[in-house]
């Protein structure tokens, strides 16, 4: 399996790993995930088509035998979950000469793998002003094509408002289930309204920040015309290493405001550095804040 995201020796290594709830949330389908509804692991439930890449040991040979199409057997304690992975695409992304937007792309590509070779379903929204473009939930093996097409194919650009973008989601959301948000969260509108609204929509919340280290740790010095990416606004300024200190707190308050936030809300929070290797946020950061294990 090759991707222009990923090397196949990456994807071995992520196959070892699984994606972690903080609770169990009923789904409809069956997967590799045991629902909160009670019943005896053997009880069926319903019926559906096969699609490439399930279990085909779930497939009902004598239905086959009498149809001669493949179908499925449902049973009520085996549940999928729905991911819904949430990605900003605004030109703020695209700081730190691109890094920070294809850093970003990996980490859900990564997330959809995962879920996807789970025998989960997973949706994509892309994030601008609005939900700017959405992949319904998808499910099967096969699928992970299609949701990494998408991520690569997501246009870049433009402004951002994380409450308006998550509260669109109100349209799509069919049940309760993940949402995992990956932003910088330099939203001017801010992001708690937002984020708030996924959890009354029955979402488990994952905020994932993304930053680079050129907004971590500026390079700079001097006298500078300092131009937003978003809206174009300038600002001359005269850069000192005590403006640069106070920059530093600034962000570091910033970043705790939005670490205090998901704490209160029960979300789980991570930071992220976009110059970080790929392998050490998959395989050691996700797993440390108990996203992946």
């Amino acid at each position: 399996m090759r991707s222009r995201l990923f090397d196949n020796e990456f994807l071995k290594k992520l196959e070892q790993l699984h994606i972690y709830t903080q609770r169990m949330l009923a789904g409809k389908l069956s997967g590799d995930r045991r629902s909160p509804k009670r019943g005896a692991s053997v009880e069926f439930a319903d019926y559906r088509n096969y699609t490439p890449g399930d279990d085909f040991r779930l497939i009902d040979w004598n239905a086959y035998a009498r149809l001669e199409k493949l179908f499925l057997k449902m049973f009520v304690e085996e549940q999928d979950l729905i991911i819904h992975l949430f990605l900003d695409c605004s030109s703020s992304m695209a700081c730190g000469e691109g890094r920070k937007e294809r850093f970003a792309r990996q980490v859900a590509g990564a997330l959809a793998y995962l879920g996807l070779m789970s025998l989960e379903q997973v949706g994509v929204g892309g994030i601008t002003t609005g939900l700017s473009h959405y992949l319904p939930p998808v499910r099967g093996r096969e699928a992970v094509w299609k949701v990494w097409d998408f991520l690569e194919s997501l246009p870049s650009g433009g402004q951002t408002d994380l409450n308006a973008a998550l509260k669109g989601f109100a349209r799509y959301r069919r049940r309760q289930g993940l949402a995992v948000v990956i932003s910088d969260f330099l939203s001017p509108a801010g992001y708690r309204e937002g984020l708030a609204y996924l959890q009354y929509l029955g979402q488990e919340v994952i905020v994932l920040q993304v930053l680079s280290p050129e907004e971590l740790d500026p390079p700079l010095r001097g006298d500078l015309r300092l131009v937003d990416v978003e809206t174009g606004e300038a600002e001359e300024i005269s850069l000192t290493p005590q403006l640069l200190a106070l920059y530093r707190k600034l962000l570091r308050e910033y970043i705790d405001r939005l670490r205090n936030f998901c704490s209160s809300r029960n979300m789980t929070f991570l930071q992220l550095d976009s110059s970080m290797p790929l392998e050490d946020v998959i395989l050691r950061s996700l797993p440390k804040v108990g996203v992946l294990g």
